[in-house]
């Protein structure tokens, strides 16, 4: 067996033997005896003890009201549409105690005439609301453009005119209020959420269910036939295998010598003498996804599948590629479409069930797991979803990417506690070197559980894996400044400040801000 090294790891492609020339029996079918690639597995991975799965269950609310958490983790197929949000405000924005804060040498009647005068020095306002009075900031919707409180000028002129004053919404951290708005994933200001946040029209207040909404179950996923016998063959002329065979193993060599093109030209004449070379088929794929031409490895691995369908490297492969190539179409369809038009999603029907036959055929493939777990977490099955990452890190503890997905998918619903202790398994599992974003993840969750300490020794280990993780500076000079470290969330706000990285563009004008105010205080 050779090794071979692809985008997708070490994969185990069989080299064909040379046989003795044998004449050929027209017409007659004979056992395959090619040797079928090794499982991409790891071998004997260390017990990880993962968290129970929960359940994942929304609340059953009233026709025509939605939830906060629905809404963070399915509503995606909403974007684009005005809806009513039913939840508790769990932050809400105060522009007076903000600027208050900002100047501190300014009384607070002066902060008051100033916005008065001039209500553009507040942006419009925003807050939060979540299932219940205690949901993280993580699993809440955010909710933006609050019309802003007429000033004095506007007030005279409303007095002239005769007209009354518009009735403003108040809203305050507790009240359970129902909220009409458009879905969207960026408000007038900029800010951005891809998870969909929501732009006001108009509020109302009501009273909370007097017990909490019952719960929608998740359904399981069906069971999906496969094969699990190799078909029988058309019997062909060694002479033909062996020719084929010379092909084939020039192919795997320019794969492992990362020579795609030569590889991919060596794979087709493998085929092209015999087609029934389903290991040719295959090593084709694969150099076709090393180079991202993901039509082109569809087109092969569909040869493989056909021939031997009891493979699982083959329908996983095919799995991956059709995932890979709707999604390289549903980008190009975005590019092109016209400003403002929505692009329908790609059916990955097809490429979920490929995963699901690979994982049943071969339960060990990690990477099966992890693909399909992108697929439920797009459709919104976040219980499917959260099952196969946690196949995923049993299958291969080592694997960084697993963790995070799955953390990630827990803060959406707030199962904090299942958090930490993916986190947690993370960081002892996966190589030292790469646990930077894991112990990221967990800053997070402990700004997410209000233990600023905890979360500082966090982010300080993932800055320390990782000294340009700006992000995390950022994060742990704010939770400084909001003890009163100034010297230590200037030192981090100041490295904030002076990067380059446009990931955290957004974040430096509030960043800015709390240095201004740490330059007014008395040293």
């Amino acid at each position: 067996m050779k090794k071979c090294a692809t985008a997708f790891g070490v994969l185990a492609i069989s080299t064909l033997g040379t046989f003795a020339a044998a004449a050929p029996a027209a017409g007659k079918l004979e056992p395959d005896d090619l040797p079928p690639p090794q499982p991409e597995a790891v071998n004997n991975p260390p017990a990880v003890d993962t968290p129970a799965v929960p359940g994942f269950e929304l609340p059953a609310m009233p026709p025509g009201l939605h939830s906060p958490r629905e809404l963070r983790v399915r509503g995606k197929a909403l974007l684009g549409t005005d809806i009513k949000v039913a939840g508790y405000v769990t932050w809400a924005f105060d522009c007076p105690a903000q600027l208050a804060a900002a100047n501190p040498a300014v009384t607070r009647a002066q902060v008051l005439a100033a916005i008065d005068n001039d209500p553009a020095v507040c942006p419009l306002g925003r807050f939060n609301l979540g299932d219940a009075k205690t949901t993280s900031q993580d699993a809440s919707l955010s909710v933006f453009d609050l019309p802003r409180p007429p000033s004095k000028k506007d007030r005279e002129q409303l007095a002239k005119d005769k007209n009354p004053l518009p009735v403003l919404p108040k809203v305050a951290v507790g009240d359970y209020v129902v909220v009409t708005g458009s879905l969207t994933t960026k408000s007038s200001r900029g800010d951005v959420d891809p998870n969909g946040l929501l732009i006001f029209r108009s509020l109302e207040r009501t009273a909370p269910p007097s017990a909490p909404p019952a719960a929608q179950a998740v359904a399981p996923e069906p069971e999906i036939a496969v094969v699990t016998k190799a078909p029988l063959r058309p019997k062909i002329s060694d002479v033909v295998r062996n020719k084929s065979a010379d092909h084939q193993n020039a192919c795997v060599k320019g794969v492992n010598q990362r020579l795609y093109d030569a590889a991919i030209a060596e794979c087709q004449l493998a085929t092209k003498v015999w087609a029934g070379n389903h290991v040719a088929w295959y090593s084709l794929a694969s150099a076709h996804m090393a180079k991202s031409e993901w039509p082109e490895a569809v087109t092969a691995i569909e040869r493989a599948v056909t021939l031997r369908p009891d493979q699982g490297m083959y329908q996983l492969y095919h799995g991956i590629s059709l995932y890979e190539a709707a999604h390289r179409a549903q980008g190009r369809a975005a590019n092109e479409s016209k400003p403002g038009e929505a692009t329908a999603p790609f059916n990955l029907d097809t490429a979920s069930d490929a995963l699901r036959r690979a994982i049943k055929l071969a339960p060990d493939l990690w990477r099966g797991h992890y693909y399909l777990s992108k697929i439920y977490r797009e459709r919104g099955d976040s219980k499917l979803a959260a099952e196969q990452l946690t196949a995923t890190i049993k299958a291969n503890p080592a694997y960084r990417y697993g963790y995070i997905a799955l953390i990630e998918l827990y803060r959406a619903w707030d199962y904090l506690d299942q958090s930490v202790a993916v986190t947690q398994l993370g960081i002892a599992n996966v190589p030292a070197p790469e646990t930077a974003e894991l112990w990221f993840e967990l800053g997070m969750i402990y700004v997410s559980r209000r233990a600023p300490d905890q979360a500082i020794d966090a982010f300080g280990k993932a800055i320390a894996g990782k000294p340009d993780d700006f992000t995390s500076k950022f994060q742990r000079g704010q939770l400084y400044f909001r003890k009163g470290d100034y010297a230590n969330a200037k030192r981090d706000l100041d490295e904030v400040m002076k990067s380059t990285d446009p990931g955290i563009a957004s974040v430096k004008p509030v960043a800015q801000q709390m240095l201004t105010q740490i330059a007014s205080k008395p040293h």
